[in-house]
């Protein structure tokens, strides 16, 4: 069984950014290669770890409703969707990467999104360590794609209004009965101690954990310009930090 972690915040907090370097900060500690699922509709977890992507789920999905009827002889649905996954799972320096890609369009998906579910947990099974990055509304999380997750990692900006995001994707979580073992709050771009006002919200939030991430030119940079994230040096201070954060919950 794989130990799993959910990343979701909303746009403009870092989440992407994060959930690469977890990736890359997993894979330097345990030396396994890590299963990356971008569940996001916008889908840059990819150019931050430095692979292209060719095909995504969404992709595979709209392939199989209007080629239902048409797959090679000899070839089961689940094969074909076996075969197809494979494509689409792209290899990085220490991470294997799938991109969820496109919502679902008009028409009926149920068994093919059965299909795929039952695929995608049973590729996530082969890995140690399956980092997915979410939506802002943890859609994907509540079509119950995956069963569960070890850690939901709630990432804000050192505001108000994101920390506010974030308590509210932790209730609505709850609300739709995600199974979560740790909860984890992790606020971005920190520059030292937050405001008294910021510490109250946060506490008041019923989060099992709290993280600060310092503000770094070099991480920042990297994500303006799209410079993979994946090549950020050993000794960078928020690689290092993501790093001792992840091994405090694995």
């Amino acid at each position: 069984m794989s130990f799993r972690i959910a990343v979701a915040g909303k746009g403009g907090v870092g989440k992407s950014t994060l959930a690469a370097l977890l990736v890359r900060a997993l894979h330097d500690r345990s030396k396994k290669i890590i299963m990356a699922v971008d569940a996001d509709p916008n889908s840059n977890l990819g150019e931050k770890l430095g692979v292209k992507v060719e095909k995504t789920i969404g992709d595979l999905r709209e392939e199989l409703l209007k080629k239902a009827d048409e797959l090679p002889a000899g070839q089961s649905k689940q094969e074909y969707v076996r075969y197809q996954m494979q494509l689409a799972l792209m290899e990085g320096e220490g991470f294997d990467l799938l991109t969820m890609g496109r919502p679902e369009g008009q028409g009926c998906y149920c068994y093919i999104n059965n299909i795929l579910r039952t695929f995608l947990d049973t590729a996530m099974d082969d890995y140690e360590y399956v980092v997915i990055d979410n939506e802002a509304g943890m859609e994907h999380l509540s079509r119950r794609t995956t069963r569960s997750m070890d850690v939901l990692l709630l990432v804000s900006d050192p505001t108000k209004v994101g920390l506010e995001t974030a308590k509210r994707l932790l209730d609505l979580s709850k609300a739709m009965e995600i199974k979560v073992g740790t909860s984890l709050l992790v606020v971005n771009r920190a520059k030292g101690l937050l405001d008294p006002g910021l510490d109250e919200l946060i506490r008041s939030a019923g989060f099992d954990r709290v993280e600060l991430v310092p503000l770094d030119p070099e991480v920042e940079r990297a994500a303006m310009v799209g410079r993979p994230l994946i090549g950020i040096a050993p000794e960078n201070l928020v690689l290092k930090r993501v790093g001792e954060i992840a091994w405090l919950l694995v």
